[in-house]
């Protein structure tokens, strides 16, 4: 990793009076994929780009969700760096591919830099970038821009907050945050500094919206570890098992601090857990003795008591660790009723289902399991209304836009930004594409650009829309007709149907003999209608929609339908 000190920092706003435009290209309307895009005389500084899981009941077979790159690619030349705010998915998991169509040098805390670097090496891109750190305070000039990185707190350590000095007045992006007055690294955010550029003028906030719906202050990330240990200690002899995101290092070395206490020892598992261990260790993040840590495969060695698990999976993915516990296929650990699983996390917004069956799982295989619902086991990363309230006070922005979460999170940000007294006008609530221009004093609502949704899908070419369209019809079923004909357009055989996942074609075989009798009168009375012409394409379609309405009106399902025409010469 190549750590380069800071540049002499420009003054606020530097000499130039163009216009600074805002594009955000993720995280406007959706949990994830977060992308925000500032120009300043026609260079582009991009905040952020992550990833979305992807919603497996309507979007099958996806991967990840990412923001798109088609108006990137068109500005290529124009982007001059990626500041990553912080070590979550949702915000840095997308780098890699990004990078394979776009050379940028990437910014962002030693642990951010730390993280990327590993996915970037990983995926063989190292010689398509370099990793530059932003200590806390530290102002860099990165091209055009006057970028500052502030500390803030979050459940991800050294997050920053971005503000980028313009022209226009400073632009403040906090990526996800909290305001946790007892921070287990004691590394606060910087409220102070941010009161200091809300007396010199703020031209634009761009805050964390995730729980602009929940009242009150989240809990500070100590107080899990308060319930984390009495939780342990009143389980000797059982062995436990603690899941949250590898990216979560607070909740580890709280978990690891307890349970090593206690004198038993530590094994990572998952992937991620055991990269994002090995790494946070190497940088001093994360303290753990190596006597305390041991691996998935000295498990069979271990007294079971003696044993703290830590692995990833708390949010249902099928891969992941947890689950393949639950389902009984991880190659090295079961789990039963000498164990407690403590899900110290909260499924994010469309994981719900996943999760829970998942618990369910465990609770089959007899272990216990404890999650949020019992016991405060997690706290939320993301400020919630009276920390929102604390952070306007101390910017008084003279515009906002809420970013990253649903609309209805969004929403409600902009209501509060009006109760603590923003004229309507001054806040805009957006989705992704959209645009602000600031001028001066003034800020209008730009074009926009295109933002669909980007899918990634193993190694192929990456599924469009119309794709996934064709897998979710799948998910009905297939049926397939096949029509010969000859010369003259009439039928040599009776048709054949072949399917999958639409009926059990033994048991309603007759089902299926009426289909193809539909499917061979449609074709009959197509050649009667076209005389001595033969065509193929429309003999075809004309099979395809008889079979079609047969299936809907005969089974009230609807499967993809298909038919192939075969001439007899």
């Amino acid at each position: 990793m190549s750590a380069h000190g800071s540049s002499p920092a420009a003054k606020a706003g530097g000499a130039s009076r163009s216009p600074v435009t805002v594009t955000f290209l993720g995280g406007l309307g959706d949990v994830g994929r977060n992308c925000t895009v500032v120009e300043v005389d026609g260079k582009l500084l991009i905040i952020d780009f992550g990833v979305m899981f992807p919603d497996p009941a309507i979007m099958p077979g996806v991967q990840q969700v990412l923001p798109d790159m088609g108006w990137l690619n068109s500005r290529a030349r124009d982007i001059v760096g990626l500041v990553v705010t912080h070590g979550h998915e949702d915000h840095l998991g997308g780098v890699p591919h990004f990078l394979r169509s776009i050379e940028v040098p990437l910014y962002g805390s030693a642990l951010s830099m730390a993280l990327a670097e590993h996915k970037v090496t990983e995926a063989r891109l190292g010689d398509r970038t370099s990793f530059h750190v932003l200590g806390d305070g530290e102002r860099r000039r990165i091209g055009p821009f006057d970028v500052e990185a502030l500390p803030i707190t979050h459940s991800v350590p050294q997050s920053l907050c971005i503000v980028v000095h313009t022209s226009a007045g400073a632009l403040v992006h906090t990526g996800d945050f909290k305001i946790d007055e007892s921070p287990v690294d004691g590394r606060l955010t910087d409220l102070a500094r941010l009161r200091a550029l809300g007396d010199q003028g703020i031209a634009l906030l761009m805050a964390d919206s995730t729980n602009a719906d929940r009242p009150g202050r989240s809990a500070s990330e100590t107080e899990i570890g308060v319930t984390l240990r009495r939780l342990f200690s009143e389980r000797p002899g059982r062995r436990l098992i603690v899941s949250c995101f590898a990216s979560h290092l607070h909740r580890v070395q709280q978990t690891c601090d307890a349970v090593i206490d206690e004198g038993r020892v530590v094994v990572p598992v998952g992937r991620s857990m055991v990269n994002n261990v090995r790494i946070a260790r190497q940088l001093g993040v994360l303290d753990v003795p190596e006597r305390a840590l041991f691996g998935v495969e000295q498990l069979g060695s271990l007294d079971p008591s003696n044993v703290c698990i830590v692995c990833t999976g708390s949010q249902g993915e099928p891969n992941a660790a947890l689950s393949l516990i639950a389902n009984g296929s991880h190659p090295d650990i079961g789990v039963g009723p000498d164990d407690t699983v403590v899900l110290s996390s909260h499924p994010i917004p469309g994981n719900e289902r996943a999760v829970f069956r998942m618990v369910s799982r465990l609770a089959r295989r007899g272990a216990e399991v404890i999650h949020d619902g019992h016991e405060l086991v997690h706290t939320s990363g993301h400020a919630q209304r009276d920390e929102l309230r604390e952070l306007h006070k101390a910017c008084r922005p003279r515009w906002f836009v809420p970013i990253e979460g649903e609309y209805h999170m969004l929403a409600r940000h902009a209501q509060l930004a009006r109760e603590l007294g923003m004229r309507d006008h001054r806040v805009l609530t957006l989705t992704d594409g959209g645009q602000v221009v600031l001028r001066g004093g003034n800020l209008s609502v730009g074009r926009g650009v295109p933002a669909p949704y980007h899918y990634v899908d193993g190694t192929l070419e990456d599924p469009d829309p119309e794709v996934i369209a064709e897998r979710l019809a799948l998910t009905a079923g297939f049926v397939h007709v096949t029509v010969v004909v000859d010369k003259r357009g009439q039928l040599a055989a009776s048709p054949d149907v072949a399917s999958r996942g639409w009926i059990d074609t033994d048991e309603h075989a007759d089902v299926v003999d009426a289909l193809a009798d539909e499917v061979a009168k449609a074709v009959e009375r197509a050649a009667k209608a076209s005389g001595s012409k033969t065509d193929a394409v429309d003999i075809e379609r004309v099979a395809r929609r008889a079979a079609g309405r047969f299936v809907g009106n005969r089974t009230r399902r609807r499967p993809a339908v298909s038919a192939t025409v075969i001439l007899l010469s």
